[in-house]
């Protein structure tokens, strides 16, 4: 899955691996076929993967050389809700960006003595912020008619790893590229295009299982092809209990 986070401190660039010359096996391969291999590669029961109407992740963000930047709370629930909350205990800092309902917010406070500020999100961007979570949620399912499209994109390379891409591609705007172990169709990188228009790649190095489902537990950031920071998941839950009005405006 994406679970691109919008590491503020993160973002990283690497040139996309250029194209493969295609096989007679890569030839037969549809993006249906891939996405259910990548899929079935998640869970012994793909059919608990539709299940999954709501994720909440913990994890914390390091620098290259392993000091610790920020930690985050990102809750998702269908269908296109999802609330980033980061904090950096040293500075005091804390900042959230939300897709709710109907609209999409953002706070922040720069240390604990200043005055927490909120405001609204552009729409364009509230949009974006929905397709990340349906996204997300999809485990990688082609996205429904209207909202998206995947497309198979060949084979690929990930440090000598072959792999198969997909690229999804969304409505709003939002943009990911997934490698899939050529084998076993696990995943094995996302890309992804940053708002200054370079290309983020987040490396799958761990994985934990879920109620039988694998989820990434630490990834590294590249910029061009030089680790930047990595990501360890502390905590994944499926299905948590929300309080109500999660998702809402806020009022101070």
């Amino acid at each position: 899955m994406a679970l691109f986070r919008l590491f503020s401190a993160l973002l990283a660039t690497l040139l996309l691996a250029g194209p493969l010359a295609l096989s007679a096996a890569d030839k037969a391969l549809t993006v249906e076929v891939v996405v259910a291999k990548a899929r079935a590669a998640l869970t012994s029961d793909v059919a608990a993967l539709d299940k999954v109407k709501a994720l909440r992740m913990e994890f914390a963000a390091y620098d290259s050389k392993g000091k610790e930047l920020n930690t985050t709370t990102l809750t998702l629930a269908a269908p296109g809700y999802r609330l980033q909350k980061t904090s950096d205990r040293d500075r005091g800092l804390e900042a959230a960006v939300c897709a709710g309902r109907l609209d999409g917010w953002t706070t922040n406070r720069a240390d604990a003595l200043a005055r927490r500020s909120v405001r609204s999100v552009p729409y364009e961007e509230f949009k974006k912020l929905q397709d990340m979570s349906r996204d997300d949620l999809a485990f990688f399912a082609i996205p429904a008619a209207g909202l998206g499209t995947a497309t198979y994109k060949g084979p690929s390379e990930i440090d000598g790893r072959k792999t198969q891409a997909v690229e999804y591609a969304y409505a709003s705007g939002f943009r990911i590229t997934r490698h899939f172990d050529a084998d076993s169709f696990v995943l094995v990188a996302s890309d992804q295009p940053t708002p200054k228009g370079e290309i983020q790649r987040q490396k799958v190095e761990a994985l934990t299982k879920v109620d039988g489902i694998a989820f990434p537990s630490k990834e590294s950031i590249s910029v061009d092809g030089k680790k930047s920071g990595e990501v360890t998941y502390d905590q994944i839950q499926v299905n948590p209990a929300l309080s109500a009005g999660l998702f809402d405006f806020p009022s101070f």
